[in-house]
Formats: structure tokens, C-alpha cells, sequence
């Protein structure tokens, strides 16, 4: 039977033509678990138009969002998917502030595996065949360095790219940024380093690649950028 979640929208992610949409259902005040909303698309992404208000907007971080859903529908590194029912409207009731987080975060012992990298990133991947089904976490770092410039620097043709470093327990990661927002404001700006205290953000698992899921910065959460 279809059924209605309301989540905090904590991600609006860039994937392929569309978005990748993720929050923590809202349970009588409190986080509840992950969930994904996704298409039956092969990729899974959201559309604009499946993802738009009534009004024609689009979810924002934090906003409060009620999504009508088909079915739970898990895969092997994302067990958070729920397929939505695209002939309804998203609605929206209100937004968390931001200084409620602080009851949302996850505390994980990792990001996932540590030791294995690409060659643009740090701790950046995980190997296919190593998956936990957890693909989403929400962390507090105190500083967020987003390097904006090619993202392979020993190949000239390699586009500009924005990528974000920080520590979490004491490990530092170096992972790609698919926050549209924070891509648009920061490719605007000069290369360079650009460092950010007490951010929250939305770490996540994207589709296999060449054996391995990548690490993903899918939002950055800060009152700068809200």
C-alpha cells in the first residue's frame, strides 16, 4: 500500500540529469531513519518536475517534506531507497533550523572504510563487494576546506571542480562536492582554498564506478549558504 513519510531534507544533490534527494523522516519532533526518495528510472535520480512544490520550488536543505511512496525498494550500498509515487505533489510544512541539528547527527566510527583513494581524492571510495547498506551519514566537522580549481591538476583538460577536505575523527578526507549551491557559488569565484568552521554535512555513497562507490559531499549545511 503507498504511504506518506515526512522527512528534513538534507540533501539535493546533483545526479546524472536530475537530483539525488535524501533526509531523516521527522518522527513526533525527532529524526527517525534515512530515507532516500527515488525514481524507477535505472539511476534513480528525481527530475525536476517530480521533485517541485505546487508552487513550482524546489526542496531546500532543512526544508520539512512530505513525499508520497510506493514501496521500500533497498539495493546492495543504498538500503535507504523508497520509490515515490511521481503523480503527487511534494509538499512542504516549514523548515528545521539549523541550530536544531545538533540532535540529527550520526556518529559513525568512519566514513565508511578508510585507506583506499583515487587519484583527486582522500579515503574517497569503497570498494564493490565491501558494502554495509548504510549510504548517507550526517556529520559536524569544525572545518571544511573547499578547494575550488581542475580537478586533476596533472591533466590539463580536466574541468574545474569544487572538492571539500576536513578531519572526522582524527582521519582527514578529501571528497568531491555535488552541493549544486555550493558548486555555483564557488566556481564563480578565483581558485583557491576556501575554509568554512562548524559545518554540517551530508556524506554519502554514490552508484558503483569502476569497482567502487565514491564518497560524496551531497550538501553542505551552514547558515551561510541557507
Amino acid at each position: 500500500m503507498p504511504y506518506t513519510k515526512t522527512i528534513i531534507c538534507l540533501a539535493n544533490s546533483r545526479k546524472t540529469s536530475g537530483r539525488c534527494i535524501a533526509g531523516k523522516e521527522l518522527i513526533n519532533g525527532q529524526p527517525g531513519n534515512w530515507i532516500r526518495p527515488v525514481s524507477q528510472r535505472p539511476s534513480h535520480e528525481v527530475s525536476e518536475e517530480e521533485r517541485r512544490y505546487e508552487d513550482g520550488t524546489d526542496p531546500r536543505l532543512l526544508d520539512k517534506v512530505s513525499i508520497a511512496l510506493i514501496k521500500h525498494s533497498p539495493i546492495k550500498h543504498q538500503k535507504e531507497n523508497h520509490v515515490f509515487d511521481k503523480s503527487f505533489y511534494w509538499t512542504r510544512h516549514g523548515r528545521l533550523g539549523f541550530s536544531d541539528l545538533k540532535n540529527w547527527f550520526d556518529t559513525p566510527n568512519s566514513l565508511w572504510s578508510t585507506g583506499e583513494s583515487s587519484y583527486s581524492g582522500l579515503n574517497n571510495r569503497v570498494k564493490v563487494g565491501s558494502e554495509c547498506g548504510i549510504s548517507l551519514y550526517l556529520v559536524f566537522v569544525k572545518q571544511l576546506s573547499l578547494i575550488v580549481g581542475q580537478k586533476a591538476p596533472k591533466y590539463p583538460d580536466s574541468k574545474r571542480a569544487v572538492r571539500g577536505e576536513f578531519l572526522y575523527r582524527k582521519v582527514k578526507y578529501g571528497l568531491d562536492v555535488t552541493d549544486p549551491i555550493i558548486e555555483r557559488r564557488f566556481l564563480s569565484q578565483a581558485d583557491g582554498r576556501y575554509d568554512i568552521v562548524n559545518a554540517a554535512l551530508c556524506v554519502s555513497l554514490g552508484d558503483p564506478y569502476d569497482g567502487y562507490y565514491y564518497k560524496l559531499i551531497a550538501a553542505v549545511i551552514h547558515p551561510a549558504f541557507l
